[in-house]
Parts: structure tokens; C-alpha cells; sequence
């Protein structure tokens, strides 16, 4: 075995190791029992279609670790990638830690909802949903997987975002104006740049 191939089948080792961790990571944060309050839940349906996405891209990557040759391994768009969904986590983690007793894997509003503008909800209106839009792009990035960066891009973030404007509008639903000052002032996903196109 020659050097070159002993090193990379320790990369692939390492990467391997990093995609399970970091799945196991998801699905304890996803399903994980925390103190919340109970509301009514909208759109039930959104969250087994974001799940089968995210499997769905998931286990293309894995698919794709398999044939990771030696070039893609030492791509430096693997290591953005890693660095890329290591922010995400940071920034899912900052979202879940502001809201709370607020946070649901479901549109779900409560009789006695607060509005959350702490935090990243600050620069923000939603943060969570951004930091899973790195990830989608981010993972399959790690693994030079153009088979998980489709199902990501064309199914994952569409239905994301499907469910990014149902919230919006449960949420001005309930805080009526409110919510409207909240989204005047603070951009939906994207800071800054597009404040302007009042995204």
C-alpha cells in the first residue's frame, strides 16, 4: 500500500467519522425532548416532507463518500464545506438556545406566544431556517456529491422555504402589527444585502 493511498483512506476514515457524528448530532437536536409549550401545529404535513428530503441528500453523500477519490479530498471546497456546516450548527444551536420553550420542530403557535426578537432574531427573522440552508448546500459540498447538492437545492430549500412563508404567516396572523413592524425592520433570511428587496 503506497503512502498516498493509506492517506487517503484515512481522510475517507475521518470523513466517514464526521458524517456520523454529525447525523446522530441532527437527529438528537431534531427529536431531542425539551421543555416547550404546547400550541397548535399548521401544516403537519411539512415536516415528514423536509425529513425524507434531508434523508434523501443525506444518504446521497453518503453514497458519494464512497467514491471520493484523492483530488476531492484535498478540495478546498471539502474543507469550506466543513467549516460551512460547523457555522450552521453554531447558528441552529444560537436559534434553538433564543427561543426557548418557543422552539418547535413544527409551525406551532401557542395561546401565549411571544414574539422572540433576541439574539440572532435580532438580525434575523429567521436564522434557523438560514443556517439550514448552509448546511443543505454546505454537506454535500464535503463530499463532492452533485447527486446530494440537487436533491438539496430543488427539493430540500424549496420546502424549507415553503415552510419558511407558512410560519411568516401564522405568525402575522398572530401578532397582526406586531409582526409587520418585526418584518420591516429585521430581513427574512438573507442580512443586509437583500433588506432593500424586503426579503
Amino acid at each position: 500500500m503506497t503512502n498516498g493511498h493509506g492517506q487517503k483512506l484515512e481522510m475517507k476514515k475521518v470523513i466517514f467519522f464526521f458524517l456520523i457524528v454529525y447525523a446522530v448530532e441532527r437527529l438528537l437536536e431534531t427529536f431531542w425532548k425539551r421543555t416547550k409549550l404546547n400550541g397548535k401545529i399548521l401544516a403537519p404535513y411539512s415536516l415528514p416532507l423536509i425529513v425524507t428530503a434531508y434523508v434523501s441528500f443525506y444518504l446521497a453523500a453518503f453514497w458519494d463518500w464512497y467514491d471520493l477519490d484523492r483530488g476531492s479530498l484535498y478540495n478546498p471546497m471539502m474543507f469550506a464545506g466543513l467549516v460551512a456546516v460547523i457555522l450552521s450548527l453554531l447558528g441552529r444551536l444560537w436559534a434553538i438556545k433564543t427561543l426557548g420553550v418557543y422552539h418547535s420542530i413544527h409551525i406551532e403557535i401557542r395561546e401565549r406566544h411571544e414574539l422572540i426578537q433576541s439574539g440572532p432574531y435580532l438580525y434575523l427573522r429567521n436564522p434557523y431556517y438560514l443556517s439550514n440552508v448552509f448546511e443543505a448546500i454546505a454537506l454535500p459540498l464535503i463530499v463532492n456529491s452533485k447527486l446530494a447538492i440537487s436533491i438539496a437545492i430543488f427539493v430540500y430549500v424549496p420546502l424549507l422555504l415553503h415552510r419558511l412563508i407558512l410560519e411568516e404567516k401564522a405568525l402575522e396572523a398572530k401578532f397582526q402589527g406586531l409582526f409587520v413592524d418585526y418584518k420591516r425592520r429585521v430581513p427574512m433570511i438573507f442580512p443586509r444585502f437583500c433588506r432593500h428587496m424586503g426579503v
